[in-house]
């Protein structure tokens, strides 16, 4: 009987965090998942090198509390509420906004009541809590994202949905996190730029398809930083929100 009380009041609490979701955001229950990149699995899916992604090991099992972040990336549509006189060159109102600052990205979030997803909630968004390599699964699949170098509109690419059926998270635009590039807990690996220098960019694969190791960089545990007073066309954010 107390085992089906306690489902109860869970299946309860998670009506009302719905009951009250803001528009067009997704819930991330709490729960545990894998973060980072094991070396040990990017041996065995793409032959690469162990030191590839070694910024974002060791892979590790951690919890993270509920919290809801954006189904789709914030569109020039979006943005230009909150800057009405701003100019951008765009095929559509419906492309993700890029070419912004993480100052930008933090302060559109803000005026909308939100705030940047920090890097763990970006990538348990993408992978789910199974680990997945990529925001459909394991499988490299190059047509199942936009890897090309152009953007599209959100939402457009209909592979590429995580687990918790929020888009673009694999291709299209980078996004900005909250986080600063450092270190992992438990990480002996030595960069000169870990610090409070650069933000953490997650995502996007417009522009990294024309280095050699495009499979690497697709992984949505895979780690990239910026700093964050520079804009970038190929990088635009999502936002998201604590309950």
């Amino acid at each position: 009987m107390k085992r089906i009380s306690g489902f109860i009041l869970l299946l309860l609490f998670v009506a009302s965090c719905q009951g009250n979701k803001p528009d067009d955001m997704v819930l991330i229950p709490a729960s545990k998942f894998q973060f980072g990149i094991d070396p040990v699995r990017t041996k065995e899916f793409f032959n690469l090198p162990q030191s590839s992604g070694a910024n974002a090991q060791p892979a590790r099992v951690i919890h993270l509390d509920s919290f809801y972040i954006d189904r789709y990336e914030v569109s020039y549509q979006d943005f230009i509420k909150f800057k009405p006189k701003a100019k951008y060159e765009t095929i559509s109102v419906l492309e993700p906004v890029r070419g912004v600052s993480w100052f930008e990205a933090d302060a559109y979030c803000m005026w909308r009541g939100k705030r940047l997803p920090s890097e763990r909630e970006w990538e348990k968004a993408a992978r789910g809590s199974d680990g997945f390599l990529f925001t459909w699964g394991n499988a490299y699949q190059d047509e199942y994202a936009n890897f090309s170098q152009t953007v599209r509109p959100v939402g457009q690419t209909p592979h590429d949905i995580s687990p918790y059926k929020i888009h673009d998270l694999n291709g299209n635009v980078a996004e900005w996190t909250d986080d600063w590039y450092q270190a992992y807990p438990d990480s002996d690996h030595k960069d000169p730029n870990f610090g409070k220098t650069f933000k953490v960019t997650r995502g996007g694969a417009i522009r990294k398809n024309d280095h050699g190791f495009m499979k690497e960089f697709s992984m949505v545990s895979f780690r990239n930083f910026a700093p964050p007073h520079l804009r970038f066309w190929d990088t635009g954010f999502r936002c998201a929100q604590s309950l």
